[in-house]
């Protein structure tokens, strides 16, 4: 039994490394429960950037539409319970520790890892609650991925890069290929992804299973509005509430999922709702102004493809722009480090207490960086250069998370 709350995130935090990349364990462990991942309404979201925000602009479109909605996200950026939430309110210390101790016994007999444990809770949380639909991100490829037990009305790429190649593959097609394991019989699939190595995988597996599939438009009249973007999408304008442009792609393949929803009648969402709720979604940790005075701005830009779409969108704010960066070692790292280079005045490299984390000396080299490994000395230096300008914090979303959390609200009270 776990008595607490503290016990149990401590209990499933040691199980990241548990279990296999492989899916039959879990899905015997859904069956012992009758799979009960069936009985809901669901759309699953894979990709190798975007998944968090194209989610959650499409929690925010169905929700402003009326809809209970059951949201299964990873990694966490607040607290674990941030995982899973339902109209982006996350589950409750309550409900969480209830269902560790309902289900400890299967944990074990199945030796699931804290991926699927935190599956398995979103799926019970929602079912329980009577979620009108789910959205599940995809954690990590998608033909293995613990949340591709689930048979959804909808599946959204939304692009293909470089990333976790020691799982998914070396070439493009080979990491398509897993990321299109989400793809079922005879439903739907939208891509953001043009690259024709890739559409020619996803057009393969869907002719395989009758599964139609559909790809985005380019959106056009993309305009930055103080804090703001606004464009055109397939004659629909639309305003976001950020400065990232990445976002326009994210945005146009949740249109194009609605536009899908609605042509389908499986939901009812009206113009305004759609409007409305695109401009009023926020998500923490990417292209997130924290200060403005001093302008401080985080992004979780995690990997090569990641750190190319910030570097794009960063290109409009003001310099001198002072960059803290820190990544996890099996990351292309080089590629980052050069990318941002081309961006920032000044790059500190730093890092952080995380076992895959990488080594500020390594991601240092012989570039032309600083490096300062103490996170909060970094970012406090970064302040300190940052008189005018920008300062920008990016990398591991793990480190976002600390920054979130610990580094940035006590430095901002010194200032």
């Amino acid at each position: 039994m776990f008595h607490n709350i503290e016990e149990y995130v401590d209990y499933i935090s040691h199980r990241m490394a548990k279990g296999r990349f492989g899916l039959d364990h879990f899905k015997q462990a859904m069956e012992s429960l009758a799979d009960p991942q069936y009985k809901i309404p669901c759309i699953h979201i894979a990709g190798t950037n975007g998944k968090g925000s194209t989610t959650n602009y499409l929690r925010s479109v169905l929700q402003q539409a009326g809809y209970k909605v059951g949201t299964f996200t990873s990694p966490h950026l607040e607290v674990h319970n941030d995982r899973i939430r339902i109209n982006d309110v996350f589950i409750d210390d309550k409900s969480l520790l209830r269902y560790g101790n309902r289900y400890h016994k299967l944990i074990e007999a199945y030796n699931l890892s804290m991926f699927e444990i935190d599956m398995l809770t979103a799926v019970t949380y929602f079912t329980e609650n009577d979620v009108d639909v789910a959205l599940y991100e995809v954690g990590l490829g998608g033909r293995l991925d613990a949340t591709n037990i689930v048979s959804p009305w909808l599946s959204l790429i939304t692009n293909i890069g470089f990333d976790h190649m020691e799982y998914l593959g070396n070439t493009l097609p080979e990491i398509a290929f897993e990321k299109a394991g989400i793809i079922k019989e005879n439903s739907m699939v939208i891509v953001g992804e043009k690259k024709p190595e890739c559409l020619n995988v996803f057009t393969t597996i869907s002719r395989e299973r009758n599964c139609e599939l559909r790809v985005t438009d380019e959106a056009t009249n993309i305009v930055h509005e103080q804090s703001q973007i606004r464009f055109t999408y397939r004659n629909r304008t639309v305003t976001l509430d950020t400065l990232a442009l990445y976002q326009v792609n994210n945005a146009s393949l949740v249109l194009d999922a609605i536009d899908a929803i609605n042509e389908k009648e499986w939901l009812q969402i009206s113009e305004p709702a759609i409007l409305e709720g695109m401009r009023s979604a926020k998500w923490k940790g990417r292209f997130e102004v924290m200060s403005k005075d001093p302008l401080i701005i985080i992004d979780g830009a995690h990997n090569e493809h990641g750190m190319e779409a910030f570097v794009q969108s960063a290109q409009i704010l003001p310099r001198p722009i002072i960059t803290v960066f820190t990544a996890l070692k099996d990351k292309e790292t080089d590629k980052m480090m050069k990318k941002l280079l081309t961006l920032s005045d000044e790059v500190i490299v730093t890092e952080f207490d995380y076992y895959r984390a990488a080594k500020a000396v390594d991601l240092a080299k012989d570039l032309d960086v600083k490096v300062i490994t103490d996170p909060m000395a970094a970012i406090r230096y970064g302040m300190q250069r940052q008189t005018s300008g920008t300062l920008l914090i990016t990398g591991s979303l793990y480190f976002i998370t600390d920054v979130r959390q610990r580094y940035l609200p006590e430095l901002l009270k010194e200032k």
